[in-house]
């Protein structure tokens, strides 16, 4: 055989194994499916549509079976379901109620799962039988307890199951203050030598002093002390001071114009700073004082002048009753350290071995920590009684202010004064 029969030969092998592929191929590609077989093959890509065949079979599957090994299309489009009505009315966190806690469970005890912003939307579900908490959802589906004080409901709230029962924080009428030790009473006994008053109290602050909201029910007689009855005695032997128009308490003062002769008023004498003006005209033995908020913008300046007032405050014989503030301007207004105006109160009531009336920690529980929208100004309850203490008014921050300064006094009247009632 030539050489040119045998690469005719070849090329023969070659062609009829070439036929085979393509026809192979051509099976595999385009022949249609066998009932209840798959395709093995599958088009990458291709630049037009395939074309729809005609003569494909019909299925056999049945219509309620499923592939067993293709990914059934998902639909992009809602299910049509029967709406489902969410039990429950809906509510709304009210404008000055920014930092609500929302609880695991009903009162104080409950613990906080986070704070709501103002206007956040609810749903009540429930409530206690008094109405005071109620179970609500968030718009963001979380579930928990707010206090009732601080939203406003559509709907009648009767109607709600009741669904919980509120429990309250264990309660330490002490526990935010400290500081009442024999210094005190060493002060005390030195002012009395002096001629200090041992049942007047002066007040030393700003417009959150200032304010016919603190304080002044005391002597007018607008007062409920629910379950404090025993602060009653209390009223009684510092009456006349509740409404005392302080030298030293002023909106816009703050540890600088305290100390300023230019910012007395009338009844001073020349020269005679708002301090000691208003320890001279009523010659306490016990001095309030909540000076921080007006000094975010000069708060370096701020412990040599608190120190100057706790001085001068002893050198006069005057206790001097130091507060915490419930707002952190000094930080988020200016360039304070966070907290930096109360930890320098609170380590200088340490240095001094005075009495410290940390009101931060008193409101710390309540929403927006008592205070208004604005984050400083102390709020009151809707009715204006700020000196009720029941659990609905006790949620607003003169109501605590009301409070917590009542339990001040009561303590040195006890503890350092050794005041009888009559006395």
């Amino acid at each position: 055989m030539s050489d040119r029969q045998r690469w005719r030969r070849l090329l023969g092998l070659e062609a009829a194994a070439c036929l085979g592929l393509a026809l192979l191929a051509y099976a595999l590609v385009f022949r249609p499916q066998s009932a209840g077989q798959l395709a093995t093959v599958t088009a990458l890509a291709t630049v037009s549509p395939a074309p729809n065949p005609t003569n494909r079979p019909a299925s056999t599957r049945p219509a309620d079976s499923a592939p067993t090994t293709t990914r059934a299309p998902t639909s992009t489009s809602s299910p049509s379901l029967t709406p489902t009505a969410t039990p429950g009315l809906p509510a709304q966190v009210i404008e000055s109620g920014a930092g609500l806690r929302l609880r695991a469970s009903a009162g104080t005890a409950g613990e906080i799962i986070r704070e709501l912003a103002a206007l956040t939307v609810l749903v009540v579900l429930g409530r206690t039988e008094d109405g005071a908490w109620l179970e609500v959802t968030t718009d963001s589906g979380e579930r928990g307890w707010v206090s009732a004080a601080y939203v406003q409901v559509s709907g009648d709230l009767q109607a709600l199951p009741v669904t919980g029962e509120a429990v309250a924080a264990a309660a330490d009428s002490l526990s935010y203050l400290s500081g009442i030790t024999a210094h005190a009473r060493e002060i005390y006994l030195r002012g009395r030598a002096m001629g200090k008053r041992d049942f007047a109290f002066s007040l030393v602050g700003d417009s959150n002093t200032d304010n016919p909201a603190f304080l002044l029910p005391y002597d007018l007689g607008s007062y409920d002390l629910g379950d404090y009855g025993d602060l009653g005695p209390t009223i009684a032997y510092f009456a006349g001071s509740f409404s005392r128009d302080s030298a030293a308490a002023l909106g816009g003062f703050n540890t600088a114009k305290v100390l300023d002769p230019a910012q007395a008023d009338g009844r001073c004498v020349a020269g005679e700073t708002p301090l000691a003006c208003e320890y001279r005209l009523h010659q306490p033995s016990v001095a309030l004082i909540l000076l921080g908020t007006g000094d975010q913008h000069t708060w370096q300046g701020f412990e040599a002048r608190y120190r100057q007032i706790i001085e001068f405050s002893l050198a006069e014989g005057v206790v001097p009753v130091l507060i915490t503030k419930a707002d952190d301007l000094e930080s988020l207004e200016n360039t304070a350290p966070p907290g930096y105006i109360n930890t320098v109160i609170r380590q200088l009531a340490v240095e001094y071995d005075v009495p410290l009336l940390d009101l931060r920690r008193a409101v710390e529980a309540l929403p927006n920590r008592g205070c208004q929208p604005d984050g400083f100004h102390y709020n009151t309850p809707p009715d204006g009684r700020s000196a009720v203490f029941d659990a609905e008014h006790l949620q607003y921050g003169y109501t605590i202010r009301n409070l917590t300064a009542l339990q001040a006094l009561a303590a040195l009247r006890q503890y350092v004064l050794y005041a009888p009632l009559e006395g």
